[in-house]
């Protein structure tokens, strides 16, 4: 019997950790899908399979006006911080990528750094300037909140793919007459959509299953983001779990339904930025 060689000993101990990664990642995933769809009486058994499909769950959670209404705010909210960053992110990127001055170099690994240090870390601060401009409790805090917190990713993202593109471009628009804002808009920006979309998506998913800042920010029931709705199904005395499972499993489904509508793009735009910048 042939000895299997070193290398495909890694091969196969790399397999195999992928595979149990896979498994860690799938299992809650799966119990949730599943509790979704069962009765009362069975949403406790963590190692049964519902009896049927139960859809009493999902009827309660689109009944739950606080439920609906999150929803709608979540769209709102991560709505409107997206369409803020591409706009600052792609313009700033624009003109780091293409300017040979140092201090825009500067400016680009002073973005960088910002990733470095943790959004918790900064808590304090960032409550103090929403206290001080009277934004608590308002959906405006967590647009600028996440706003300024996902600007570095894009400049990111965006410098390295705009670094790839041909320069060639900008000269014959400037020989067209074509300023500098027209330039962008005309020329660069279209030209952008691989890494609009993979900086969206990234974007998205931290806004819309952020926990944290909601939690600080808003008190009003009718402003609360929909990863606070879940707590529209727990009371003093008993938790409608199954109601909160079929909550998370609505919550989870646009960012997968847009991943899985747009990931060709996603994976250009991710690889386009990473390896030109």
């Amino acid at each position: 019997m042939k000895k299997i060689g070193k290398g495909k000993k890694l091969t196969v101990v790399r397999y195999l950790f992928t595979y149990v990664c896979a498994v860690l990642v799938v299992i809650p995933i799966l119990y949730m899908i599943l509790s979704a769809f069962k009765n009362p009486n069975e949403v406790n058994k963590i190692v049964s399979l519902p009896s049927g499909f139960y859809l009493e769950n999902f009827k309660a959670v689109f009944e739950n006006s606080v439920a609906v209404r999150s929803f709608m705010n979540s769209i709102i909210i991560s709505g409107t911080t997206i369409i803020i960053d591409i706009g600052l992110c792609s313009l700033a990127a624009y003109a780091i990528g293409r300017r040979k001055e140092k201090y825009f170099s500067f400016l680009y690994m002073l973005f960088l750094s910002a990733m470095m240090i943790p959004v918790v870390a900064n808590l304090p601060s960032i409550y103090n300037i929403i206290m001080k401009f009277h934004l608590k409790d308002t959906r405006t805090s967590l647009v600028l909140i996440y706003a300024a917190t996902q600007i570095p990713m894009g400049i990111l993202l965006f410098t390295g793919f705009i670094k790839g593109i041909p320069a060639e471009l900008d000269e014959a628009a400037i020989i067209d007459g074509c300023g500098y804002i027209r330039r962008f808009r005309s020329v660069i920006f279209p030209l952008l959509k691989p890494v609009v979309v993979t900086y969206a998506l990234t974007s998205l998913v931290t806004v819309w299953n952020d926990f944290l800042m909601p939690l600080m920010m808003i008190s009003s029931e009718n402003k609360k983001p929909i990863t606070l709705a879940v707590y529209s199904f727990v009371n003093e005395h008993q938790s409608d779990y199954g109601a909160i499972f079929a909550m998370l499993v609505v919550a989870m489904l646009p960012p997968i339904i847009l991943f899985v509508a747009l990931q060709k793009h996603f994976y250009e735009g991710l690889s386009a930025g990473a390896v030109k910048g």
